[in-house]
């Protein structure tokens, strides 16, 4: 078996602060060499070693220069700031084809000894999400964050399969909460970032801008000039120089002749953060007056969507939960097709989740519909009898989710 040298820093903000560290927890088992030195048996079947009162190590005979050592009685060493682990090899179950992929006992170590039940864990480049499954399974609150969205969406095929084998768990462990519920946000606009290539089109079409081709500017917006930044970094002084360079400067003397009080251009930079003063710079290197807005889109349209939500329809067949259709807009886009072209919307989903007993607050999912290989979500649930306010999630091939009440109206119709 191999096996991998980790080496371990722990950081603190400083000495004074408030932390956790469960000394407990890293009080690791003896070797098997050393197990094997606790060979004698007594009256009772309890292991033990002998030592030397003089500090001699295992002395070959029990004399009145010895004594015992029992295992039962011994806590094992503390970890050092490196240890082994087994390595995660390609047969396991745990493996997921992540390439960066670390085992779970690796970070149930972490966790164990920097945090306690509902402490919150921060995975700030969760990959495939070893960090939030092993943090649901130890009854911890989880937060995680990645750019790549084939992380997203492996986290959270892996997350839905955690927390369904826990539902038996949690069952027999009264005591012990798990926190199975969790949701996925876009916070940055991810369609954006993950394709700079059609970034643009996706902002023209956002922004409502009239496009310009074969142009220095990308388009024109309330009179305004447009020009848009690269989306995958803050702009800079380098972003602008085709710009600077291409800009109509017959034009623009031309109407300083003509107007030699009024800016030449008006032109809005639209960008994701930018350097200071960079419509200054962009004046400035120009050398006319100009009417420059330097929007940044992150700040100034939080309100900006760059997609649709989905669509879906319920209704309820006596003590049955149908869902009749389901369309991922976003999905469809990418996949060029309409909602007429539909012939299952069960080919689309990756999983639903119903809470029978929607609290409105945390969503605790206590049905879970995830399809094994070339099969499909169910679409049609029993609603349980003690059933009250009834929350259902579908989360499309995309790892987008509808999530929703099942409204007074949908059960009229049933």
């Amino acid at each position: 078996m191999k096996f991998v040298v980790y080496r371990v820093f722990l950081y603190n903000k400083n000495k004074n602060s408030d932390y956790i560290f469960n000394y407990a927890e890293i009080v690791e088992t003896y070797s098997p060499v050393t197990l094997k030195k606790f060979k004698y048996l007594d009256e009772d079947g309890r292991k033990y070693r002998l030592r030397g009162k003089d500090g001699t190590n295992d002395p070959k005979e029990e004399n009145e220069n010895t004594y015992r050592q029992y295992l039962d009685q011994q806590t094992g060493p503390l970890a050092r700031d490196w240890f082994e682990l087994a390595f995660v090899n390609q047969a396991s179950d745990e493996r997921l084809g992540y390439p960066t992929q670390k085992p779970e006992k690796l970070l149930e170590k972490f966790i164990k000894v920097s945090s306690n039940p509902n402490s919150i864990i921060f995975d700030c480049f969760m990959g495939s999400g070893t960090t939030q499954s092993v943090a649901m399974k130890l009854g911890r609150r989880f937060i995680g964050a990645d750019i790549n969205l084939g992380s997203i969406q492996t986290t959270t095929k892996r997350l839905i399969k955690v927390a369904e084998e826990l539902k038996g768990i949690q069952l027999l462990e009264e005591e012990k909460e798990f926190y199975t519920g969790f949701e996925v946000y876009n916070v940055n606009h991810y369609d954006v970032f993950r394709n700079p290539v059609q970034a643009k089109e996706l902002l023209i079409q956002a922004l409502d801008i009239q496009p310009i081709p074969n142009s220095v500017y990308d388009g024109e917006k309330d009179g305004r000039m447009v020009k848009l930044m690269p989306v995958n970094h803050i702009a800079t002084k380098a972003d602008v120089a085709d710009l600077i360079h291409n800009v109509d400067y017959k034009a623009f003397e031309k109407r300083k002749e003509e107007k030699p009080n009024q800016p030449v251009e008006k032109i809005t930079i639209f960008c994701m953060g930018h350097e200071p003063d960079l419509a200054a710079f962009v004046e400035q290197s120009i050398g006319y007056k100009l009417d420059i807005e330097v929007v940044d889109i992150l700040r100034d349209r939080s309100d900006l969507q760059f997609k649709r939500d989905s669509e879906a329809l319920f209704k309820v067949e006596g003590a049955i939960l149908v869902v009749d259709k389901f369309y991922p807009l976003n999905l469809l886009q990418k996949l060029s097709q309409t909602k007429e072209s539909v012939s299952d919307w069960r080919e689309m989903v990756e999983s639903i989740m119903i809470d029978w007993n929607y609290d409105g607050a945390v969503f605790q999912p206590t049905l879970t519909d995830i399809p094994a290989k070339n099969e499909l979500v169910q679409g049609q649930y029993t609603i349980p009898e003690d059933a009250g306010t009834i929350r259902i999630k579908i989360t499309d091939l995309l790892s987008e989710s509808l999530e929703r009440d099942l409204t007074e109206e949908e059960f009229a119709n049933g």
